[in-house]
């Protein structure tokens, strides 16, 4: 098993995706000042103390630092690249992945994962 240590701060790439731990969820997307996080917020809908209702949206984490914050990045995600288009959209049939250590997991160079149900596999 591959272990990784958290990215410096100075090292983060704006617009990526990271893996990590923070308050609200693992994975966040770098803007250059917070890390973007799908978590579950409150939504307010009455005007009692307690009229919250549990709803999904963006939150903003800082880098976890010595003196605060609480994202921690270890991974950076690779987004991988279509590789063999499924229309003349941005859908893909096959995508590729980087294999290098900085994106790939022990283990599974050249692993390829089984399609889903009803997909035929083609050898490309």
């Amino acid at each position: 098993m591959a272990k990784y240590v958290q990215i410096p701060k100075d090292a983060l790439i704006v617009g990526r995706w990271y893996i990590g731990r923070g308050r609200n969820a693992n994975i966040g997307m770098w803007d250059g000042e917070d890390f973007l996080v799908l978590a579950e917020v409150g939504r307010k809908v009455g005007s009692g103390p307690r009229d919250w209702a549990r709803d999904w949206g963006v939150k903003k984490e800082p880098c976890f630092e010595p003196d605060g914050g609480c994202f921690q990045p270890f991974k950076v995600v690779d987004m991988g690249t279509v590789s063999v288009p499924l229309d003349e959209r941005d859908y893909a049939f096959a995508m590729s992945f980087d294999d290098s250590s900085e994106s790939s997991h022990p283990g599974n160079e050249g692993v390829v994962g089984e399609a889903a149900p009803g997909v035929p596999v083609v050898p490309i």
